[in-house]
């Protein structure tokens, strides 16, 4: 029988994630074993976790993970990470940038408070073609992100894995949902985050190319390794994180 290709591997990887994701606690349970060999970070690097949708039953995990990045380091907004990348910043720890996917109701009633309460800013990842439809936040939701003081950039408009797409379905899903944005927020959209994120199924550097071209000065993926100073923004590691995991799961996926 013939070996799996890498990429044959990947998917069965990302088929078995996807089924542990509908169980979080379990998979973090699973996780937390991995992590038993791992720490968080102590080292001078610059982490990107970001998150989903956070029932209120895993509002706690959410303060737990939070709490537990601002004892290693500072919490810090978007803006402050580009400038770490691109040099202005200066980076002397290890140091954390909040984000988080689609456009999921408990961003309103259960993240945003949470935040609040510890004083750490985020930014919102939103996919617009969500917005408005039931179960999802509505525009003066999304406006309310921005009034209390975060972040909002482009997820793409219906979420698909671009790597599926052909150019000009890509170059919409990537440049129409920036000035969608826009034109409902009315500030300037400077930042997108892949959806799925992996550069080995989901997305191809033509697709950077194409966030570029629209006026992006940041592109988001799923890889996990701590970024630092001279690292480009239009190639960021973000590492995803369940609010159910406890802190040795997390460990799988920050760390030195």
């Amino acid at each position: 029988m013939r070996s799996p290709t890498p990429i044959q591997r990947r998917l069965n990887e990302l088929g078995l994630r996807s089924r542990l994701r509908r169980s979080p606690r379990l998979q973090g349970r699973i996780l937390a074993a991995a992590g038993a060999r791992k720490r968080l970070p102590a080292a001078t690097g610059l982490f990107f976790p970001f998150y989903h949708d956070v029932p209120p039953e895993f509002a706690a995990g959410l303060r737990r993970h939070l709490r537990a990045f601002g004892e290693l380091g500072p919490l810090v907004s978007w803006d402050a990470a580009i400038e770490v990348l691109t040099g202005r910043r200066p980076l002397t720890g290890p140091t954390f940038c909040l984000s988080f996917d689609d456009g999921d109701p408990t961003w309103r009633d259960v993240v945003v408070p949470v935040l609040a309460e510890l004083g750490v800013p985020a930014t919102f990842f939103v996919t617009t073609g969500l917005i408005g439809r039931p179960g999802n936040l509505g525009w003066d939701d999304v406006r309310d992100l921005l009034a209390a003081g975060h972040g909002v950039g482009s997820h793409s408009i219906t979420h698909p894995r671009l790597a599926d797409c052909d150019d000009e379905t890509a170059r919409r899903e990537i440049a129409d949902s920036k000035h969608e944005l826009e034109d409902e927020l009315g500030v300037a959209v400077r930042d997108f985050a892949a959806p799925y994120g992996n550069p080995v199924v989901d997305l191809r550097d033509r697709h950077v190319r194409a966030a570029r071209a629209a006026g992006y000065r940041s592109f988001a993926t799923t890889l996990r390794p701590a970024m630092r100073t001279g690292d480009s923004p239009m190639w960021i590691h973000r590492q995803g994180l369940h609010p159910a995991w406890p802190l040795w799961a997390v460990r799988t996926r920050v760390h030195d």
